[in-house]
């Protein structure tokens, strides 16, 4: 089943105090047309390992449309993009790696 996730690319910047700030740009210019799925017990322990925890995994077609630490909105629920892979490098597909996030 197939969703539409807007991509609201991640900009960051300094704010009047002198503090980082990051900002998400959220014009809905890019739509990935994707499946969303459950991540298996083995990737969730893979990217525990290198501090990047997940809770999906999502799939496209085509070239990356997003990139790490982006977000991803399907409806009310955000995605934070914790890895992309897109497999044999050949551009048919993407797996974008992805942490469900309430607090954003």
């Amino acid at each position: 089943m197939y969703k539409d996730f807007f991509v609201a690319k991640c900009t960051s910047g300094v704010d009047g105090k002198g503090r980082p700030v990051k900002k998400y740009d959220s014009d809905h210019s890019v739509v990935i047309h994707a499946v969303l799925a459950q991540a298996t017990p083995q990737e969730k322990a893979r990217w525990e390992q290198i501090q990047h925890p997940i809770t999906h995994t999502i799939v496209d077609r085509g070239h990356p449309k997003a990139a790490e630490t982006d977000q991803l909105t399907c409806g009310n629920r955000k995605f934070y993009v914790q890895g992309v892979d897109e497999p044999g490098q050949l551009g048919l597909y993407t797996i974008y790696y992805v942490e469900e996030r309430a607090d954003v």
